[in-house]
């Protein structure tokens, strides 16, 4: 396991707070957040590249604070790939292992199987300079992992190919996991890169650490404006909690029901995914869970598998709907016509001011 408590690091004036997590064996956790949040710094941290201030790391119970970045048998692939140009593939697999001086009958039957699966085997004798980015990716991917590292990290490694090729890469390093059993940091800004390769995440915002867990929860149940408005999430209102099970929202000038219970009158923010938000019919029965409101569809956008409406209710505020197409067609919603949605309870969430 990946241990990190207090973590406190710094490059020039940027400082990166008190970062702490834990990374299970065999999993894989992404750290996510804006440009400049201080997901480099903590994965440089991690390696051993840049000094700790305080706090510690530790890997399957070893202090890796003061260790030197070639004892802490860390696997790394960089956002550039670091592959050695002059070298040719061969060369550029065998470099950590024979630096970690790992003993050939130790990792060749593990290249072997990791040629296998990448299907680079064909490329061992090419030069780096010849080979396509999905390539070199692979090729990048087999060398961290042929000196059969404790841990991997990896540094937004895909940013730079196309949406299909990040895609397939992404099949591949679930593979890899799961048959190597490999413990994963992974950073990205990619929010659908996060949530297809990581079981936890942690969001860095600011140099500070705003919310770690389980994906789903953190993306049901965002802990901050910061980490909602970094999840895409639009439709956020100030509200008031007046009475258990009760809100009220002046955006929409009603009272929402809702299961998410805070403090008696303390001033927050409520919260609903555009895609917990369900269309209805003016003659569907009420359901005692859920919060109606009205309005006119403003706008309605393809997204090709889904549609994302925008309602605007009588008070001005807008809401962002994500639904079906079918259900385009069985309402017969469009532009400029009135309509009705319910916002269930249990998908309200709030967040303190």
């Amino acid at each position: 396991m990946l241990e990190i408590d207090g973590l406190i690091a710094q490059v020039g004036h940027f400082r990166l707070g008190e970062v702490s997590l834990a990374v299970a064996p065999g999993s894989c956790h992404a750290v996510v957040g804006p440009s400049g949040s201080g997901k480099s710094t903590l994965l440089g941290a991690i390696l051993g590249t840049l000094p700790v201030l305080r706090g510690y790391i530790r890997l399957a119970g070893e202090d890796l604070t003061a260790l030197p970045i070639e004892r802490r048998q860390i696997g790394y692939v960089p956002q550039q790939l670091g592959l050695f140009p002059h070298l040719s593939v061969r060369a550029n697999l065998l470099y950590s292992a024979r630096a970690r001086r790992v003993p050939e009958p130790v990792y060749g039957p593990l290249l072997a199987r990791l040629l296998e699966i990448t299907g680079i085997g064909g490329l061992l004798d090419r030069r780096i300079q010849t080979l396509s980015g999905g390539e070199r990716q692979r090729v990048a991917l087999v060398r961290a992992l042929v000196a059969k590292p404790r841990l991997v990290l990896l540094d937004e490694p895909f940013s730079a190919l196309n949406e299909s090729l990040r895609r397939e890469l992404w099949w591949l390093v679930k593979e890899l996991q799961q048959e190597q059993g490999l413990t994963v940091m992974l950073v990205t800004h990619d929010l659908t890169e996060a949530y297809s390769l990581a079981d936890q995440i942690t969001v860095l915002i600011d140099g500070r650490q705003e919310q770690s867990g389980d994906k789903a929860a953190i993306y049901r149940r965002p802990a901050s404006l910061a980490v909602a408005r970094f999840l895409g999430l639009k439709n956020l209102f100030p509200a008031r909690a007046q009475t258990p099970g009760l809100l009220d929202c002046p955006a929409f000038g009603v009272q929402l029901r809702i299961k998410d219970s805070k403090v008696e009158g303390e001033e927050l923010w409520v919260g609903i995914r555009a895609e917990h938000v369900a269309v209805r019919r003016p003659n569907d029965p009420l359901r005692p869970d859920e919060t109606r409101l009205s309005g006119y569809f403003e706008r309605i956008l393809d997204l090709g598998d889904s549609a994302m409406l925008h309602l605007r209710t009588p008070s001005g505020a807008l809401l962002e709907i994500r639904c079906r197409h079918r259900l385009l067609r069985s309402y017969a919603i469009q532009e400029g016509k009135m309509g009705i949605v319910g916002l269930p309870a249990d998908e309200l969430f709030v967040i303190r001011s």
